[in-house]
């Protein structure tokens, strides 16, 4: 009898767990582990190639309001140092060094989601914005929200396009400059989160798995927001998010 237990223990353990009803994102495609560095158009094309609903990738804002997909904020390549922010994107491509750590591997994120789109037309498109300057706060924030405006008309992403960002700034600049975007708050703190992401009026709150439970889980939806988890990497991780009843996970391959 306690190997029959044992067994359906490990049984339920192996078992894929039940997806139905959420979508899965790919983190920056494939996740940290995956055989294309992160937010490349490689690993971003692999995963939605496996069939997931969509991925997620770290995005800044060039000197020229261009909008890149690069996750550090700072570059410390041989050939270029310093912020992303600060860089035209003419010089960002000068300091590109494939392979190269710490210089900059990002892709211009207008054609990037272009070539996407084509292949993947039913597809959405998370942006986890980074936020850096030394100018003007509020300046920077309304040129990347006019960015990421642009980006949804000129790419013709209307409803496949989400930004998620720890700062309500952000948020508040977006809400007024790209009403139709999709705004996610990223926070740690459920109930903390709930209030803010109520009070920038964005769709739903992005969170780690690990730190969230179902009643908290409940909150987020009876507030009226929908729930993204992310830290996901593992079958049992997965199982958690799953039973948390999210609305989009974010997985790692």
């Amino acid at each position: 009898m306690v190997h029959l237990l044992v067994w359906s223990l490990v049984a339920v353990g192996c078992a894929t767990p039940d997806t139905s009803g959420i979508r899965l994102i790919g983190h920056g495609g494939l996740g940290p582990s995956g055989q294309h560095p992160m937010n490349s158009e490689m690993a971003l094309r692999a995963a939605l190639d496996k069939g997931l609903d969509g991925v997620e990738m770290d995005v800044q804002l060039t000197a020229d309001s261009v909008l890149v997909a690069h996750h550090d904020l700072q570059l410390h390549g041989p050939t270029c140092m310093g912020r992303i922010a600060d860089h035209d994107w003419q010089a960002l491509q000068a300091c590109a060094q494939p392979g190269v750590q710490g210089a900059f591997q990002g892709v211009r994120l207008k054609a990037l989601l272009e070539e996407l789109a084509k292949d993947h037309p039913q597809a959405e498109y998370t942006l986890d914005v980074k936020l850096d300057t030394d100018g003007d706060w509020w300046t920077y924030l309304h040129r990347f929200a006019r960015a990421i405006e642009r980006l949804e008309r000129e790419a013709d992403l209307k409803g496949r396009l989400i930004v998620e960002c720890r700062s309500p700034d952000l948020l508040q600049a977006l809400k007024e400059q790209a009403p139709n975007v999709a705004r996610y708050l990223i926070t740690e703190d459920a109930a903390k989160g709930i209030g803010t992401a109520v009070e920038t009026g964005c769709a739903g709150i992005t969170m780690p798995a690990d730190v969230l439970d179902e009643a908290e889980a409940t909150r987020i939806h009876d507030a009226g927001l929908k729930l993204t988890l992310y830290g996901v990497g593992s079958r049992w991780s997965l199982q958690h998010a799953v039973d948390l009843k999210p609305d989009r996970i974010q997985v790692d391959d």
